[in-house]
């Protein structure tokens, strides 16, 4: 899998966060068909608890875990460092009154065999519909070589 330069990772993730907030993805048809075009991007779909409901082929590859390994999983115990899961469930159920998530930034998260990958990642939240919001997760990995880190100089 391609990594990523951290101020290509950062501007390609900060765009389609953007994107999003400005209501450019008006439907859940809009913002897949802008992911079939950027299957390259690793995308996990969950609920307010957590529970994924979508895992895109390039979040296989980049966490190890397949789609029907992940599906109906926790995110934040599936890839989420255990110090940092419940700061993650507690900003998501503020997203989840508020519409508002974090802004993207560099991680490092868990693969399956429980190694750390750096990555540059994005949050979003959609309210398409009555009923709950949708939230997606949008990771490119970051080129540690290239001056990629999680923790830039």
């Amino acid at each position: 899998m391609k990594r990523y330069a951290y101020k290509e990772a950062k501007e390609t993730i900060s765009s389609i966060c953007k994107a999003a907030a400005a209501g450019e993805y008006d439907s859940r048809e809009r913002f897949m068909d802008m992911l079939q075009k950027n299957s390259h991007i690793a995308v996990q779909g969950y609920n307010a608890f957590g529970k994924i409901f979508f895992w895109n082929d390039a979040s296989a590859l980049l966490y190890g875990h397949s789609e029907s390994g992940a599906i109906n999983q926790d995110l934040f115990e599936l890839i989420l460092p255990p110090d940092f899961r419940d700061l993650a469930r507690s900003m998501v159920m503020s997203a989840a009154r508020t519409g508002k998530m974090p802004e993207a930034s560099a991680c490092d998260l868990l693969q399956h065999d429980g190694k750390y990958i750096s990555v540059f990642s994005g949050h979003i939240v959609f309210q398409w519909q009555e009923g709950s919001p949708e939230f997606y997760c949008i990771d490119l990995p970051l080129d540690e070589e290239a001056g990629g880190s999680a923790n830039p100089a």
